[in-house]
């Protein structure tokens, strides 16, 4: 009944351990029922209470299904790339076989604490050292963890938990009942991977503080330049209000002049051709959202300008609670992305946009058509601009404001034309 009560234990603070440790890495998923967002503890608790009652497999292979119910939990229950769910998975059970060997080595280097068995209690040790440490690690980064970015960033660690993991595996099978100096040798070896660890550690925070940093600087630079596009187009309808009013006079006295003459034929038309200018410079699109219409009539004039047809779907979006920033970046580069493919193409330039509220989130979609296929990696799309910076910072800034809100989003180019689409729930009003 002792080994049952635990198993249990240990079980349930690994479950958290390793629930913690993701979320420094990756945003949970999103479920309907509140009690699934327990899911990750109650997965990993239930792979390793069948570990502990199950037969001990040959030694080489007992990380292996420790990394696998690791894994399933991170795929499951993580919005994660199953590459990186896999990094994780091999660098918590480097983690834990460290501690684990730590523990055996001191017994053994150690006649004291030889004597009252250590060795035998190293596994609940370890556990009880694991949860204490994930719930420090998850305090320190989890709000840099989000920010780590997709491309080389993980490639230049994702070889670490492999080597350690071979390191650690190699140790473990060596004799452990040498000499004296052999237990030393063994203790140093363990305690130098054990610092390397850290030391590997502090450098992912360091590079996560460094990512959050430069991606806020990459949506400070997007969101300056939506506004300067903003400021312009203000400045081009300003100085044709300008020059309408400069002209209204003169129209006036035109079209009293026509009547005092009787060309009412004559006054008809060129009042039609005026209300016929007045509506061309009228909003296209009315969404009951200020900077949604901004931006969407903004870049419809742009469309127009460029002989890019381009049909808006939309609904009432009073009750759309994203901020000012983050609609801005979210829309104009989506819509500027559209619209540079658009002007590739001879003819057939056409965007179909939607952006509707429906319940309770947000229904997004953008269709244009492409010269060539475009190649798509992940959540990317290979730029073939000359100006790949800005092209790429764009579609980054549309993502982190998608992940930001906890939405989804896909992309795919099928038969000439470019998807996207995306979800996103509608955040809560703040209480006054």
């Amino acid at each position: 009944m002792g080994n049952i009560v635990k198993a249990v234990v240990c079980a349930f603070m690994m479950g958290v351990s390793c629930k913690l440790f993701f979320e420094i890495f990756a945003n949970q998923r999103k479920w309907h029922c509140e009690w699934m967002e327990r899911l990750p503890v109650l997965i990993c608790m239930t792979g390793f209470i069948l570990i502990s009652f199950s037969r001990i497999p040959p030694y080489i292979f007992q990380p292996v299904r420790f990394i696998l119910v690791i894994f399933i939990t991170a795929q499951i229950c993580f919005q994660n790339k199953v590459w990186k769910n896999l990094i994780l998975s091999v660098l918590f059970c480097v983690i834990y076989w460290i501690v684990v060997m730590l523990i055996v080595s001191l017994a053994y280097a150690f006649p004291v604490l030889e004597q009252i068995k250590l060795q035998n209690i190293s596994e609940f040790i370890s556990v009880c050292f694991i949860f204490f440490v994930m719930f420090f690690l998850h305090g320190r980064f989890q709000d840099r963890g989000s920010e780590l970015e997709k491309g080389r960033s993980w490639e230049k660690i994702s070889f670490f938990p492999l080597l350690g993991m071979v390191v650690i595996m190699a140790i473990s099978m060596m004799d452990w009942e040498g000499s004296i100096e052999d237990r030393y040798a063994k203790l140093a070896a363990i305690s130098g991977l054990a610092l390397i660890n850290l030391c590997v550690f502090w450098y992912v925070g360091d590079m996560m503080k460094k990512e959050a940093e430069m991606q806020k600087l990459r949506l400070i630079h997007a969101h300056v330049q939506n506004q300067m596009e903003s400021y312009r187009n203000m400045q081009k309808s300003y100085e044709k209000q300008r020059q309408q009013m400069h002209d209204y006079k003169n129209q006036l006295n035109c079209i009293s002049g026509m009547i005092s003459s009787g060309q009412r034929e004559e006054t008809l038309s060129y009042i039609s051709k005026l209300t016929g200018s007045l509506k061309k410079n009228a909003d296209y699109v009315n969404t009951n959202h200020a900077v949604v219409n901004v931006v969407l009539n903004q870049k419809y004039q742009e469309a127009c300008e460029k002989d890019i047809v381009m049909t808006i779907a939309v609904n009432d979006l009073s009750g759309f609670t994203m901020s000012e920033e983050e609609i801005v970046t979210l829309l104009a580069n989506l819509l500027d992305n559209a619209i540079e493919a658009c002007e590739k193409q001879g003819s057939g330039r056409a965007i179909q946009f939607k952006m509707m509220l429906e319940s309770g989130q947000l229904i997004l979609s953008c269709r244009n058509p492409v010269k060539e296929k475009v190649e798509i990696k992940g959540k990317r799309v290979l730029s073939s601009k000359k100006d790949t910076f800005h092209h790429g910072i764009g579609l980054m800034n549309i993502d982190s404001v998608i992940r930001k809100n906890n939405g989804t989003s896909i992309i795919k180019c099928e038969d000439g034309w470019f998807y996207f689409s995306a979800m996103i729930p509608l955040k809560e009003p703040a209480l006054a």
